[in-house]
């Protein structure tokens, strides 16, 4: 296997969604082996904390270069977490030749994207709610868990989905790691290629002024007085009210492994939802803040923001059906949508590899 061969599969590896865009990983190309690794540089965020949701883009990779591997005659090998004493190498992946196969997938890699526009009233047919669970189910210690449109259930998620994001903008951290990675013109959306294109978040013309208003957190904190943050609850919740259901993918337990195998379910169950012509948006924040609860305390968080994430956890986990002992691996809006007028850019490959 030559050297251009494995570039190709890296570049189909790294179309996998990440945290923000930001792309976290490097690779390590070894003969016909490929070692992947999470870059230190690019883990330093909020959403990052204990690496879990690193993880799951990782996993994600590992999917895409799964599928790209058998479609082009290969067979993808994992040994997952190979040093133990080094939790940013995610896994070795080799490849041996073996037949050509058709990936029923393989498709999907490029088209697969966020969509956070408003979708349509068209319902989804039950059958396809029934198709995904059981796409799920296929892997061991791993479900997925709907609660559709209509109904006190869904209220109530959109309720506490609104006010995670709501206090998302009301943490100097968060805040300032968000406009950190926005990339409002050309030239900076071509000059990183990573990070999120501000035209992803389908918010509207006059959303760019609002934006760079909120761009200084001193302002930002004191419009928070007036009920700035809450039109951002507000917002999210009208998103959610024009979707036809939200999911979460639950692993049984909360180990690394576990997210890493979690983002190859993630990838693959977005692939699926792209063949089926749906649109998809992740609910990435309450998800992320629970996780770093258990893991570090959230100490960026004041005591009446964690009082706040508490009661939000419960309702969630009551909502959901969650234990303690689960991770939280993937939650969604899903439904009908015009395609994005955008997509994320990617970084050229090289910028990946290390010696």
């Amino acid at each position: 296997m030559n050297r251009s061969e494995l570039l190709k599969f890296i570049e189909i590896g790294i179309l996998a969604p990440s945290a923000d865009n930001l792309q976290p990983w490097k690779f390590k190309i070894t003969n016909n082996q490929i070692d992947l690794f999470l870059d230190s540089d690019r883990t330093k965020n909020f959403c990052d904390e204990s690496l879990f949701a690193p993880y799951l883009s990782a996993g994600a990779v590992i999917e895409n270069m799964r599928l790209a591997a058998g479609e082009n005659g290969y067979l993808l090998s994992v040994s997952y977490f190979p040093d133990s004493n080094n939790s940013k190498l995610v896994a070795s992946l080799w490849f041996t030749e073996s037949e050509l196969e058709k990936q029923s997938h393989f498709p999907a890699v490029r088209q697969r994207t966020t969509n956070r526009k408003f979708y349509s009233r068209k319902k989804i047919d039950i059958r396809i709610y029934s198709k995904f669970e059981h796409l799920i189910q296929t892997e061991k210690n791993f479900r997925l868990t709907w609660i559709q449109k209509n109904g006190s259930r869904y209220r109530d998620l959109c309720r506490i989905l609104g006010e995670a994001d709501q206090l998302r903008f009301e943490n100097q951290r968060l805040h300032l790691e968000f406009m950190k990675t926005m990339r409002f013109t050309k030239h900076e959306r071509e000059q990183t290629k990573d990070g999120l294109d501000f035209r992803t978040l389908e918010s509207g013309p006059g959303s760019v002024f609002l934006f760079k208003l909120i761009s200084s957190w001193n302002r930002l904190n004191f419009m928070n007085k007036f009920g700035m943050s809450k039109i951002f609850n507000f917002y999210t919740q009208l998103q959610l009210q024009t979707s036809q259901a939200c999911g979460l993918i639950i692993s049984e337990k909360h180990t690394p492994i576990d997210y890493v195998l979690g983002g190859e379910m993630m990838e693959k169950f977005w692939h699926e939802a792209t063949l089926q012509n749906l649109s998809l948006q992740p609910m990435e924040a309450l998800p992320i803040f629970l996780i770093n609860l258990k893991e570090t305390g959230c100490p960026e968080f004041d005591l009446s923001q964690k009082v706040k994430l508490r009661k939000l956890k419960d309702t969630f986990y009551s909502l959901f059906s969650v234990y303690e002992s689960n991770g939280l691996i993937f939650l969604f809006r899903i439904g009908y949508a015009d395609p994005p007028q955008a997509r994320s850019l990617r970084r050229d490959v090289e910028s990946f590899l290390v010696k």
